[in-house]
């Protein structure tokens, strides 16, 4: 069988699943990645001796049995000695009363907690608990594409997940802000309104505590560099290629067909598969110059209020001592006694503190701690209106020392002892993924939004797949890897070569399913 040969477009988590994919395929593989390191929006980076980690709060697919975790071993972004570090206190809200809420990864400590804080509202939080432990086990098919599934799968499925459908359906079209109206007690109000990112739907908070409260949203130690360093390190024992400092200017088309891409130097790479990884409207509107249309991008790229993307400012500070997960959880959200000012005030922030993992550098006894601020559009416009006038550098600096001096003053066992080491805006996502507006990940999914799930198809352009987070809905890992296998298992259907990264998934999906009803036991 003659080799074939797929360049990609992007070393992220994505880019790496598809050439692991395709590799053990029996395709020849190349990626081009524009940074120095792999991993895309999966990084960390160390300043003044200091690691900072730029991605995993949590990871879907951390506990076995789960078809992530497949995906996770298959393409080495697991590995079978990987530890794994599992939240006990997920979040704590931190009020400036004294009062604290925690969001406990586990549902029965969770419910005792929103009890005790507001026994009147005892109704809607055994309702809530319920729905909880309904979506630990709505999981959808994805060993592979839909559109590629026999119509026997698809009717076992029907009928398989009819009453998951349901409540996928019900709960995304309800907003988590007008949701946390129908508590009484304001500080759980307050969770509803700001855990996720505003406009969010319930469904997806649903689904992101019922996998943390089923001890699947683990971090692996070591961190994102590490969980990427690993993929990268499989792809080339493969016999992959990465080129690093490589950034691509456009994909080569000549008759109706990507035939290769054009890096920034001008040298040309030439495939019989073009797979772009990077942010859908960057590859659409610059690497595909405009030429071809996407109606569901098109959509979304129109209508930022039913569609929104988020963004985050953060500041990380090294402090001189350590700090323990006792006095400052992995994930603090803290109310200011007085707001910190960017494109508009905020009163909220989310301190996140790394101590928990004894891997990540950090020299003499010392810690990180990270400050974020989750915006939106007007936040992006914010930081590039300073970029234009000059004084990018300078804000930069100001708003680091105002977030530390809110913070120490909030948290007065930290005056003294922060130093700034970084900060993190809009446009250095912009700069570093080339994505839409400094976003991280995907649309928001909203109440009145559409779910994506966008082919990776281009009509009118053959030999060419638009893959990674920017192509489903609210992106993150998992999408990347989902989108990076389909990429592999639609480029081999069209060739008529099998694919060789088969995984268990669909049939550990079945057993887990059948556990939840009572049928039989998961083997983990």
């Amino acid at each position: 069988m003659t080799e074939k040969k797929v360049v990609i477009i992007g070393g992220g988590v994505s880019g790496l699943a598809t050439g692991i994919y395709l590799l053990k395929s029996g395709y020849a593989v190349e990626i081009l990645e524009k940074n120095s390191i792999p991993g895309g929006a999966c990084v960390g980076w160390e300043r003044k001796g200091c690691y900072i980690d730029g991605c995993i709060h949590w990871l879907v697919g951390t506990k076995p049995g789960n078809p992530y975790y497949e995906f996770w071993r298959e393409t080495h972004a697991l590995e079978e000695d990987t530890d794994v570090f599992f939240h006990d206190t997920f979040s704590v809200f931190d009020f400036p009363d004294g009062k604290k809420l925690t969001v406990y990864a586990d549902i029965d400590k969770f419910r005792a907690e929103l009890l005790a804080f507001a026994p009147e509202d005892a109704k809607e939080i055994n309702k809530l608990c319920r729905m909880i432990k309904r979506f630990r086990y709505i999981e959808g098919p994805v060993d592979k594409p839909v559109d590629m599934m026999s119509l026997f799968r698809l009717i076992r499925i029907g009928l398989t997940m009819a009453g998951d459908y349901y409540h996928i359906a019900k709960y995304s079209k309800v907003d988590c802000v007008e949701y946390g109206k129908r508590f009484k007690n304001k500080y759980i109000r307050y969770l509803f309104a700001n855990y996720m990112a505003p406009h969010y739907n319930l469904m997806s908070m649903l689904y992101m505590l019922s996998h943390v409260m089923n001890k699947d949203g683990g971090i692996p130690i070591g961190g994102s560099a590490a969980m990427t360093k690993r993929m990268a390190a499989y792809f080339e024992s493969l016999g992959g290629v990465i080129r690093y400092n490589s950034e691509a200017e456009r994909v080569i088309v000549e008759r109706g067909r990507a035939i290769g891409a054009e890096l920034c130097n001008g040298i040309r790479l030439y495939a019989d598969w073009v797979v772009s990884t990077t942010a859908a409207e960057h590859c659409m509107k610059k690497l595909l110059r405009g030429a071809y249309r996407v109606k569901k991008m098109d959509t979304r790229w129109s209508d930022a209020r039913t569609y929104p993307i988020y963004t985050m400012t953060i500041a990380a500070y090294k402090c001189d001592r350590k700090l323990s997960q006792e006095e400052f959880p992995l994930g603090l959200h803290g109310m200011l006694r007085s707001p910190v000012t960017i494109d508009r005030e905020y009163a909220g922030v989310a301190i996140r503190n790394y101590s928990y993992d004894p891997t990540l550098k950090c020299p003499d006894g010392s810690s990180v701690l990270q400050v974020q601020i989750i915006g939106d559009d007007d936040m992006y416009y914010w930081w590039k209106n300073r970029k234009k006038r000059g004084d990018y550098k300078a804000e930069k600096a100001r708003i680091a020392a105002e977030i530390m001096e809110k913070v120490c003053e909030r948290y007065p066992s930290l005056a003294g002892h922060l130093e700034t080491i970084d900060v993190v805006t809009p446009c250095t996502y912009e700069r570093y993924l080339n994505t839409r507006h400094g976003s991280f990940q995907g649309f928001v999914h909203t109440a009145t939004g559409k779910m994506l799930m966008q082919k990776g198809t281009v009509p009118g352009l053959d030999g060419f797949i638009l893959s990674g987070q920017c192509i489903f809905q609210s992106g993150g890992l998992p999408p990347a890897v989902i989108t990076g296998r389909f990429a592999a298992q639609r480029i081999c259907k069209a060739d008529r070569r099998p694919f060789m990264g088969v995984s268990r998934g669909g049939e550990l999906l079945e057993r887990l399913r059948s556990a939840a009803r009572g049928k039989t036991p998961v083997k983990q």
